[in-house]
């Protein structure tokens, strides 16, 4: 039997578990009543221009078994404006028609638009494909543009009449209507992305197309692989071989490493595209030294066995840790047309892995040319391209598993990213001149992401080639970013050296849909039906007290994870605040975010609250937070209980936290029990 003090208990942990549910489903807003609101408040804000535009629309279904010449003449016979291109089985938005002819009206450059879709089961809507801005590469790789499109009657016209009159009785067929839209953007200069092509296309951001399947089967059918990539531009001739690439490693005191990444190298290289490697050295002691150069002198003796390489050379220059300083030191070496910037941890897994990246980056839109990395001996993904998130940028898809398909083949084939690693990252000589290399004043961390922002600033593309694939051994030479105080607060001075550079890039990403999550590091391609500031977020009570007592016990069982602490403002808007300028009273204070969980408990039961430790006095601060549903995080943990509303914010005025530099932590009180857990984060906050 249960004594009155365990049935007590038992209440409340009921009486707890139905305020979590209920708290639960307040916060647990579906993808459908999400969408639906957004669409009704955008609904007045239309416009009249669509009315003018004669639409036809060709459903592929119907044309089964019919051919392109049938094609051509129904086209012709109608005389419409725009056609519209219904490839999927399901239904068309009442407000795409609107909002395409809107489109098509008001910029005459515009050839072919495209729009969102979902999944409409049972009158519930579901499964977003959320797309990116115009994307050439993904294009090339996969029919992204999905289920519905619309082009220009005109221009498909065009194209249309010589290729019916060359293959009339070609079936009209999902392959048909990319092959046409290839033809069409070919000829209207989509592809000359420096003299402003990608005005041909439009991404309309709102869902125009309801299915009954998931669009990403339709790409799957297409199976366009590298066929459309090889037909738009020329490869090189039998025998002829491609310009010298410079290989460029940084390495200091891992020699093990670096033979495991050079040995890969030169043994699994294949292809047409010689290169030359150049191993720069920041101070290795002297038996690493020693040890670095017996390696390159065994791969010396060996050199008729690998034709593709020229030389390998070794640049020994003792500095401060740079890796923007050593990469651009590399680069003045290298005598290459192409620069591969590659990390000394990785390893080459397969032939043609140099070739690929090659022939993309001599493209003349491309900038820089990523690679998938893999930890090593698994299908684990460790970068899969670099997504600007308004947290910074993120990996995506990190440490989920390459055996699955993950939101729409984000990590197949070839994708337009903002950035890619620069541990493995090839890219022009003269884009690279042209950017100005490797930022000097990023040491560490987001170098890369600088560089290729830089570039894309320029009018060039950077591209993510998931079919090529490396493993990497990571960051053996400096541990991890924000395991320490010290890394933390680095990574901080360097994300905001990388805003002030690229301030029209803050919380926006063209390949990167603005209704996915932009404020917090979910691994997943989510939508963001759960923002973590809300509009009416309130103001965070905060009270203060001494040290934390001997009732609080610190326990590594509380998880934190911190992912912001800054200026409220600064979050906003992508910059501080400056001298003299007035801002709004709800923009100004302190803004905080993270995750938090009790490791093995029934997490329903705890209230979290945010701790902010001066670290000069040791006084503790404790601010109450909103809770957060956090699917990313409930899907890592399905062996805990109740970690749905893991995230939490707070909201703190300015007047409420002294200046100082604080740690920060979590405190988790048991509402069923007397237990106080306690844990810190490696994160510290300074109020100016």
């Amino acid at each position: 039997m249960f004594s009155p003090k365990q049935k007590v208990k038992e209440q409340l942990i009921r009486r707890q578990h139905r305020k979590y549910q209920r708290e639960l489903d307040q916060k647990n807003v579906t993808y459908d009543s999400w969408i639906r609101g957004l669409e009704e408040k955008a609904a007045g804000r239309r416009g009249r221009l669509a009315g003018r535009a004669r639409f036809l629309t060709v459903f592929l279904e119907s044309w089964r078994g019919k051919g392109l010449g049938e094609l051509r003449d129904f086209v012709r016979g109608e005389r419409a404006d725009i056609l519209l291109f219904v490839l999927g089985e399901g239904e068309i938005s009442p407000i795409a028609q609107t909002l395409l002819g809107e489109s098509f009206a008001l910029d005459k450059r515009l050839c072919l638009a495209y729009g969102d879709e979902d999944v409409k089961e049972d009158g519930v809507r579901k499964s977003p494909w959320f797309k990116p801005d115009w994307s050439p590469d993904t294009f090339l790789s996969c029919f992204y543009l999905g289920s519905l499109t619309a082009v220009r009657a005109k221009q498909l016209c065009s194209v249309l009449e010589p290729w019916a009159r060359q293959e009339p009785g070609r079936p009209v067929d999902g392959g048909l209507v990319y092959e046409l839209y290839r033809r069409v953007l070919w000829e209207q200069g989509a592809f000359d992305l420096r003299r402003g092509g990608e005005a041909c296309v439009r991404h309309i951001p709102q869902v125009l197309f309801h299915g009954r399947r998931e669009g990403y089967e339709l790409i799957r059918d297409l199976k366009l692989g590298e066929g459309a990539e090889a037909a738009m531009f020329p490869r090189l001739q039998p025998g002829e071989r491609g310009p010298l690439i410079s290989v460029i490693i940084p390495s200091k005191d891992h020699p093990q490493v670096l033979f495991t990444c050079v040995r890969s190298l030169v043994e699994k290289t294949g292809g047409d595209f010689p290169y030359e490697i150049w191993i720069v050295d920041n101070g290795s002691s002297p038996g690493n030294r020693e040890e670095t150069q017996r390696l390159i002198r065994e791969i010396e003796t060996e050199k008729e066995r690998f034709p593709l390489l020229q030389r390998i050379c070794y640049h020994y220059e003792p500095m401060p840790f740079n890796f923007s300083v050593m990469c651009n030191l590399g680069a003045s070496l290298g005598e290459g047309e192409l620069y591969l910037f590659l990390n000394d941890d990785m390893e080459i897994l397969s032939r043609d892995w140099l070739e690929r990246m090659a022939r993309k980056a001599l493209l003349p839109y491309a900038g820089a040319v990523g690679a998938k990395l893999l930890y090593p001996d698994t299908r684990i993904i460790q970068h899969a391209g670099v997504t600007n998130l308004r947290v910074g940028p993120a990996h995506k898809l990190q440490f989920l598993s390459d055996e699955e398909d993950h939101y729409y083949g984000m990590n197949r084939g070839v994708r337009d990213m903002l950035a890619v690693t620069g541990a493995c990252l090839l890219v022009r000589s003269q884009v690279f001149r042209e950017a100005g290399g490797f930022a000097r004043e990023l040491a560490v961390a987001f170098n890369d992401v600088d560089l290729c922002y830089r570039i894309y600033e320029l009018g060039f593309y950077n591209i993510q080639r998931n079919d090529v694939v490396l493993y990497h051994h990571e960051s053996l030479s400096r541990g991890h970013d924000g395991e320490s105080e010290e890394k933390q607060q680095r990574m901080i001075r360097e994300k905001g050296i990388l805003y002030e550079r690229h301030p029209n890039l803050y919380g926006r990403d063209p390949f990167y849909h603005p209704l996915l999550t932009t404020d917090r590091l979910d691994q997943e391609y989510l939508p963001a039906v759960d923002p973590q500031l809300p509009p009416d977020m309130e103001w965070a009570a905060v009270r203060r007290g001494k040290r934390l007592g001997a009732a609080v016990r610190e326990d590594a069982c509380v998880v934190v994870g911190m992912e912001c602490a800054m200026d409220l403002y600064e979050w906003r808007y992508g910059r501080p605040l400056k001298a003299g300028e007035i801002s709004d009273p709800e923009d100004t204070g302190y803004y905080f975010q993270g995750y938090t969980f009790v490791i093995g408990a029934d997490n329903a039961c705890y209230k979290k609250t945010l701790l902010l430790q001066d670290k000069s006095t040791g006084e503790v601060f404790y601010a109450a937070v909103d809770s957060r549903y956090r699917q990313d995080i409930r899907n890592n943990l399905p062996d805990q209980l109740h970690v749905d509303l893991t995230g939490f914010a707070a909201k703190v005025r300015p007047g409420d936290i002294p200046k100082g530099i604080y740690r920060l932590g979590i405190l988790m009180e048991d509402q069923c029990s007397r237990q106080r857990l306690a844990n810190w984060s490696s994160w510290v906050f300074e109020n100016r």
